[in-house]
């Protein structure tokens, strides 16, 4: 009598582990997918957050170029009359204006993305828009298209309506909530 076991495997054996086996494949996939899709949604995030720092940095630099534009010219007359009002003579009001231009250049600023670059940037946004207000209070002129008083020696003052140059505002609303487009004032 031969008491000799047979060599063949249980086919059920397979079946008690298939659970486990769909749950690491599973696994294995959501990681994979969700790391692709995390460092495509953290480079596109980076990329938002980058244009938004720029575009208010140029909007900056573009405030202090319209503003350096307006200061009274050195050499005298200009054969054109100004578009816009002439700012008072004020020799430390085009010091801030220079200080804001240089802070704002875009030749100066870097595009890396590491973590001493982005620091730089960052504090040259914050000094530059702290500059952009003491300006704007030097000369009486908000953000918000407040009222300008006109210095230039042709006539009476007069009051214009200042021309808004920031304050993009951003859209705070979700993509569900297409049904009521937003009023225009």
């Amino acid at each position: 009598m031969n008491h000799h076991q047979p060599t063949e495997q249980d086919p059920f054996d397979d079946l008690l582990g298939l659970e486990d086996d769909y749950y690491r494949e599973g696994h294995a996939l959501g990681v994979a997918d969700g790391s692709r899709a995390g460092r495509i949604e953290g480079r596109v995030f980076g990329l938002e957050k980058g244009f938004e720092k720029f575009v208010a940095m140029g909007t900056l630099h573009g405030k202090a170029a319209v503003w350096g534009a307006r200061l009274p010219s050195k050499d005298g007359e200009s054969l054109e009359p100004p578009v816009l009002p002439v700012l008072a003579t004020n020799p430390r009001l085009e010091k801030h204006i220079q200080t804001l231009y240089a802070l704002a250049e875009p030749e100066s600023l870097s595009t890396q993305n590491d973590e001493d670059s982005v620091s730089e940037f960052d504090d040259r946004l914050k000094r530059a828009a702290a500059k952009e207000k003491v300006i704007e209070a030097l000369i009486r002129e908000g953000g918000d298209g407040s009222k300008v008083k006109n210095t230039t020696s042709r006539g009476p003052a007069s009051t214009q309506r200042g021309v808004k140059m920031s304050g993009l505002e951003k859209a705070e609303r979700n993509m569900e909530d297409f049904g009521n487009p937003p009023r225009r004032s």
